[in-house]
């Protein structure tokens, strides 16, 4: 995979994930709508929206990812 997208600061160039949302489509994929905040003024509805086309072992694989980070996360409280 490429290098992380960085701001001009060198600081990770991120989005506030504000809403998401799967479907499966007949050719055996799943989409991922995902809608986001490009800065803290479009708090909380979100200015940015993009859609994804996962096989559905990728979908697995980023569920696990996301699963095994969140994990880290919530040991910590």
């Amino acid at each position: 995979m490429s290098e992380w997208k960085l701001k001009k600061d060198g600081n990770l160039d991120i989005s506030s994930v504000t809403a998401y949302r799967t479907v499966v489509v007949q050719d055996g994929a799943i989409v991922l709508q995902i809608k986001s905040a490009t800065s803290p003024e479009h708090l909380p509805a979100g200015d940015k929206l993009e859609q994804f086309s996962l096989s559905p072992q990728t979908a697995a694989e980023l569920g696990r990812e996301l699963l095994e980070a969140a994990q880290v996360l919530l040991k910590k409280q």
